[in-house]
């Protein structure tokens, strides 16, 4: 959640938008009080998603094996070169 002034809102509004735009919360306030708070609206077309009936959520991993910390920095390191 993010805080502007009264005078953010009139001076930077632009930025302020952007800040919603990108889902952000603002609340607004004045002389140190809260006034309002400015929450983007939601897209009712928006679809969810329901990860917990995702087939990798779902696997069975209780046969994996389990890798050792040895062998997870050496992946680490063999991918990190080709970033």
């Amino acid at each position: 959640m993010k805080t502007a002034t009264v005078r953010d809102l009139r001076n930077r509004y632009t930025s302020l938008l952007s800040w919603i735009g990108a889902g952000e919360e603002i609340v607004i306030t004045q002389r140190g009080k809260v006034i309002a708070r400015l929450i983007p609206e939601k897209d009712p077309h928006t679809p969810t998603v329901d990860w917990s009936q995702s087939p990798a959520v779902k696997r069975d991993r209780s046969a994996s094996r389990v890798m050792s910390a040895a062998e997870s920095l050496e992946i680490i390191h063999e991918a990190s070169g080709k970033w």
